[in-house]
């Protein structure tokens, strides 16, 4: 069977259930089995009726999820503005209010000192220069000369005998400027 949706099958089953009706009159040996033409079409009823149960009951368990999602949406909220307000209701004192009801302290955030700040600030300069990592103004800064073509060796026309001619180097190309790092604000 090629295509064994459920809607297929169904459709499958009940054209079996007319041929049935239509051409089988007496009992019938299939796979060693006998059946009368009641007890065939019984088989395929059966399992069209068995499709339409699950069908039904997919439906309600996934209806049920649904109603089980907005639930958890509605209740994940209030829940967290509910322990907004007993935090701002109780303040220091909330720890003994919001363990009545089963949540936990905010976790207390630490002052940072301008000390502590300017080392996070030059560990991030040095970070960035270490990796070359540019920010996007940065990088439209960044401006390069087009390599130049090579160009072909130089070839002496005419042979001296004072000596050998002095070679002409070619010239290098020059790499583009990168510039530093500014520091994050």
């Amino acid at each position: 069977m090629a295509n064994t949706n459920k809607p297929t099958v169904k459709t499958r089953n009940t054209g079996v259930m007319a041929g049935i009706d239509k051409d089988i009159t007496a009992p019938i040996k299939l796979g060693g089995t006998t059946y009368t033409p009641a007890e065939l079409k019984a088989v395929f009823q059966a399992h069209n009726t068995a499709i339409d149960a699950a069908s039904a009951l997919h439906k309600q368990w996934s209806d049920s999820v649904q109603t089980m999602d907005a639930a958890a949406a509605k209740a994940d909220s209030l829940f967290h503005l509910l322990r907004g307000a007993l935090i701002a209701q109780y303040g220091p004192n909330a720890n003994a209010a919001l363990e009545a009801f089963g949540m936990t302290a905010p976790k207390p955030r630490g002052v940072k000192t301008v000390k502590t700040k300017a080392a996070a600030v030059d560990k991030t300069i040095a970070t960035r220069a270490a990796r070359h990592t540019m920010g996007p103004q940065q990088k439209k800064l960044v401006k390069g000369a087009p390599a130049a073509s090579p160009s072909p060796a130089v070839t002496p026309t005419t042979t001296s005998t004072s000596g050998p001619s002095p070679a002409v180097p070619a010239s290098p190309a020059t790499p583009p400027a990168v510039p530093a790092p500014k520091p994050a604000s």
